[in-house]
């Protein structure tokens, strides 16, 4: 029934955290601003809730878009704690329940609070429990994404309304409340029919149907890329010969492959050689011009082939080539 699928965990933790934002803010240079938690038992019984919110060292003045996006005011931020000093709460709260795992939903966290310590550490302050909580950190998206069947990731917010999950008080973006709609997931996964919950199907459909026009929609653009620069005679010949036998892959690859080297193109049009440097056989590809290509830089790759900016169909064939008989191996 539970993700960890071991017997002797008695206790569940769901948390979520919110960090600054705005103004260049990234994972890596964040402070954490607010922490929720929802305890339950393997039956999913709520043994606890805790929510705090934290004051930054390095930027303790939000930015219009954090404030936004949390609804939180400065002067609350401004009252609160340091965040080691909410973390000490934290980490008194998960060893009394004995919870190594403090589940999250998303990659985002544990960089944050490591960009946190970071910060402690340069302003030669106190992160011991900062740590402890981070080494706890484990996100359970990919595979709760997976037991779901979705097609991609789904934020909280979506999923834990799909399942009914509305906020007692206040909106999404507060820790606490994403806790318990990540709480509230889970238990609906683990404990209920949920693939025939009609509310997470229309999730689940209107996903695939954006991925499908998402998909479509890149599709397009590198095609009516591709074909913007004319093709030479060999060219022609040999993409209305994948056509016409149905080599659907050969064909995308002739699309995706020559749609590179034009963008490239249009991109330097001064630049008369340029390299195509392939680091694997399916999408990792760059197409940049001689002068601004670094060999110490692409040690990784594969292949690189250099052309001239009048032999765009000598390089993209070339490259076609190159790839068929490596599909022809496999």
């Amino acid at each position: 029934m539970l993700l960890t699928g071991n017997t002797k965990i008695r206790h569940l933790c769901f948390a979520d955290f919110e960090f600054t934002c705005g103004k260049g803010i990234s994972r890596w240079k964040c402070e954490t601003l607010s922490v929720g938690l929802v305890i339950c038992d393997r039956s999913y019984r709520i043994e606890e809730t805790f929510y705090r919110t934290c004051r930054p060292n390095k930027n303790p003045v939000l930015t219009e878009e954090c404030r936004q996006l949390t609804h939180f005011t400065q002067e609350e931020i401004d009252e609160s704690s340091d965040c080691n000093d909410v973390m000490k709460l934290v980490t008194d709260i998960v060893d009394r329940y004995g919870i190594n795992n403090i589940f999250v939903w998303g990659n985002y966290d544990k960089p944050a609070l490591i960009a946190d310590i970071r910060l402690h550490a340069k302003q030669k302050k106190n992160m011991e429990y900062i740590q402890r909580v981070s080494a706890k950190i484990t996100d359970i998206q990919e595979r709760m994404t997976k037991k779901m069947e979705l097609p991609q990731a789904v934020n909280i917010e979506e999923l834990g309304s799909a399942f009914g999950f509305v906020p007692e008080t206040g909106t999404f973006h507060n820790a606490k409340n994403d806790a318990l709609a990540l709480y509230t997931v889970h238990r609906c996964v683990y404990t209920t029919d949920f693939k025939n919950n009609e509310n997470f199907i229309k999730v689940k459909r209107e996903r695939i149907e954006r991925i499908k026009s998402q998909r479509l929609a890149i599709e397009k653009r590198r095609r009516d890329t591709a074909f913007s620069m004319p093709l030479s005679e060999r060219e022609r010949e040999y993409f209305c010969r994948l056509s016409s036998q149905g080599l659907t892959a050969e064909r995308d690859d002739f699309i995706f492959i020559r749609a590179k080297v034009v963008h490239a193109i249009n991109s330097f049009p001064d630049d008369l050689c340029f390299c195509l440097v392939v680091f694997n056989n399916k999408t990792n590809i760059r197409v940049i011009p001689e002068s601004k290509y670094d060999e110490s830089k692409n040690r990784c790759a594969l292949r690189v082939k250099k052309f001239a900016k009048a032999q765009i169909g000598e390089a993209v064939l070339d490259e076609c080539e190159t790839r068929r008989k490596i599909r022809i191996k496999a």
